[in-house]
């Protein structure tokens, strides 16, 4: 969600449904989600929770908050990766200002003049705050400073009353792996890999696919989306599940993401509630297949 309609989103949930109370607050944005998708909304359950959707709702409110605060922020988060896997599976930071530093929260700090032609600035906190820039000559840096600006005022838990998203947000700089790179999402519950997600074609006619461990496409999607198409299992598949598996140990459920590039396995994110919790999963069936296997 992008421009206007993130922004007129963003107000509706401080200004108006700030005053809600959780279960009907999550059960409105759930009902958007779903009608944005085209799906038949189902009202969430959360204080006995049975769906997958119901049990992410029912995470936010439990669990070693703290700990999913660091870990959530792209920027605090390395520290812990480097510890548990090692550094080789981070992806270079570019310092951003003129005194080297590697995460700021002043747009005027920004000194682009020392960055590559590519490159791609994030926010620390949240999902889908980056600019990707593969050519810095084409880049609009009065139009960027301004859409980094805006961003940084939003408060990320607003968008989904998610705690770990709380706090200061910050801007940092990530070598370009490469334009349009794949990221592998798996889905791990109570710290096993079981599922992994994949785009098609993202920037064309965008298809996305599930595969289980044993690269079977499994009958089920997000968003609506098409399920066709089918992706080549990569080399590094076994190093991505065993990564996968180690940062995800200790936690109920957490998506983690990761990328290959030049035949290396590298770290993208931790992702605690995907979508916020409000994504529809269809066939509606999955809903509890998935539920299922979050042991509260």
């Amino acid at each position: 969600m992008a421009g206007k309609y993130r922004n007129l989103y963003y107000n509706l949930n401080k200004y108006v449904f700030s005053i809600l109370p959780d279960t009907l607050y999550h059960n409105i944005l759930g009902w958007i989600m779903h009608k944005r998708f085209r799906v038949k909304y189902h009202w969430m359950n959360i204080k006995q929770p049975k769906t997958f959707s119901e049990k992410l709702q029912w995470l936010k409110k439990n669990g070693p908050r703290e700990l999913k605060t660091r870990l959530a922020d792209k920027y605090e988060v390395r520290e812990w990766v480097k510890e548990k896997i090692g550094k080789e599976y981070l992806v270079d930071l570019l310092p951003l200002s003129k005194d080297g530093e590697k995460a700021i929260t002043k747009i005027e700090d920004i000194d682009f003049d020392q960055l590559p032609n590519e490159f791609v600035l994030k926010l620390t906190k949240g999902s889908g705050f980056n600019i990707i820039c593969n050519n810095k000559d084409k880049l609009d840096i009065t139009k960027t400073k301004k859409t980094l600006a805006d961003w940084l005022k939003i408060n990320n838990y607003y968008l989904s009353r998610e705690p770990q998203y709380k706090g200061e947000n910050k801007i940092i700089c990530e070598k370009m792996l490469e334009y349009n790179i794949t990221d592998y999402k798996f889905f791990c519950f109570n710290g096993q890999p079981t599922f992994v997600e994949l785009y098609i074609d993202r920037f064309g006619c965008h298809r996305k696919v599930f595969y289980d461990m044993d690269w079977q496409k499994v009958g089920f999607t997000t968003a609506n989306d098409s399920m066709e198409g089918t992706a080549i299992k990569p080399k590094e598949f076994d190093e991505m599940v065993s990564v996968a598996k180690e940062l995800s140990k200790g936690w109920t459920f957490v998506r983690v993401d990761l990328y290959v590039h030049d035949g290396k396995v590298y770290f993208g994110e931790m992702t605690f509630h995907p979508a916020g919790g409000y994504t529809p999963i269809t066939p509606r069936e999955w809903e509890y297949k998935l539920g299922e296997k979050i042991l509260l």
